[in-house]
């Protein structure tokens, strides 16, 4: 963990400094070697890594502030959030920086420097794949020690890295809290998303972690994993050339477009084939997803290769998956679409229909559990 630093006479609550630069200076004082450049931190030892935020939520004394962190091993930026209560503005800051420091730094730093346990190998798609494992301490509130003096990443370390993919760098979150009367508040986050199946191992763990006279107990753990050069493939695409891919795609069903002469417009304009077929599956499912959230779906799916059988894997080792999902809400916040575009396409999707059949049986949307399943041709390849 990071150690505390006296703060300097220059961090003295100045009148009319911007709250997000109040955080980035007191990062850098607890973060030795970052370098505060305009309304960014760079950190030179870690390979350019970049640092930035923001608060979408600013009420009063409460607070939300997100920290977004890119650097060129990321295929996406990786946004921590914190919040929080505060009367000050410096008050506010010190504790949003603390918390970053904290967690996601406390272990990004060190991975990015090279520094971490190798993991045991991932084996995906035909292909070995090395990590590099740096962990964080234990974030503990209301408890002096985690449950059973085992830390989150040792019970959960052989599950997250079974859902780890061909990108260079993930970062996992793990966060565990026992509330008083029984409730529980648990998440396992592989950049940024939910694993429901996995989440759902700390809730029975927390269950049993034993309040002791607490109205809360909670433990947060942050893990960042950095691939073996050897064992990494260069991917043909970039976040950005997926988000705008995804954009056309969406101008191609919602402009009317017949459904089966859309992949051949996406091929046409995609850096690689098998890129094409990720957003023409995922597109309509993810659209699905967010129309109507209260249905959970399952953290795997299959597929369906044309002439080679089957294969489950998890939508995190998808790297298309998120910057897809990523241009829809784009979408949804910029252009405002209609109820009749929205539907263009989510209307061509699985789920749709799954959801359908099982309302006209009499289900409810809520008690639903969906799975997914995406057909792909002989030379698809996952990235």
């Amino acid at each position: 963990m990071f150690g505390w630093f006296k703060k300097k006479e220059n961090l003295a609550d100045e009148a009319g400094v911007p709250l997000e630069k109040r955080v980035l200076r007191h990062v850098a004082e607890l973060a030795p070697g970052a370098v505060l450049e305009g309304e960014r931190l760079r950190f030179p030892d870690c390979g350019e890594l970049t640092m930035r935020v923001e608060f979408p939520d600013l009420d009063g004394p409460q607070f939300r502030m997100e920290a977004i962190l890119e650097h060129p091993d990321f295929f996406g930026p990786l946004v921590e959030s914190t919040a929080g209560v505060a009367d000050s503005d410096e008050d506010k800051a010190r504790y949003a920086a603390r918390q970053i420091v904290d967690s996601v730094l406390d272990a990004l730093l060190p991975a990015l420097r090279g520094e971490g346990e190798p993991a045991p190998p991932v084996e995906l798609w035909g292909r070995t794949h090395r990590f590099k494992a740096s962990v964080s301490g234990v974030l503990l509130t209301n408890a002096r020690e985690p449950l059973e003096r085992r830390d989150l990443w040792s019970r959960m370390a052989q599950a997250v890295l079974g859902c780890l993919g061909s990108q260079k760098v993930y970062w996992v979150k793990l966060y565990m809290a026992h509330i008083n009367g029984g409730d529980t508040s648990c998440e396992v986050r592989i950049n940024g998303w939910i694993v429901p199946e996995l989440t759902e191992t700390l809730v029975q763990l927390a269950k049993s972690w034993p309040l002791e006279g607490a109205p809360v107990k909670i433990a947060k753990q942050y893990i960042v994993l950095v691939q073996d050069d050897a064992t990494c493939p260069a991917c043909p695409y970039t976040w950005s050339q997926v988000k705008d891919l995804t954009r056309q795609a969406i101008r191609l069903f919602e402009g009317g477009t017949k459904y089966d002469q859309i992949p051949e417009k996406l091929e046409k304009s995609s850096p690689d084939p098998s890129l094409a077929e990720d957003v023409f599956g995922f597109l309509p499912e993810l659209m699905a997803q967010v129309v109507w959230p209260q249905v959970k779906v399952t953290g795997q799916f299959s597929i369906n290769r044309h002439g080679a059988g089957q294969t489950s894997v998890w939508f995190t080792q998808c790297r298309a998956w998120a910057p897809v999902y990523s241009a829809i809400m784009d979408h949804f916040h910029e252009d405002r679409p209609t109820k009749d575009q929205i539907m263009s396409i989510a209307g061509t999707s699985a789920m749709l229909h799954a959801l359908n059949n099982a309302v006209n049986n009499g289900s409810k949307l809520e008690d639903l559990m969906m799975s997914r399943a995406f057909m792909v041709s002989e030379q698809y390849q996952l990235w």
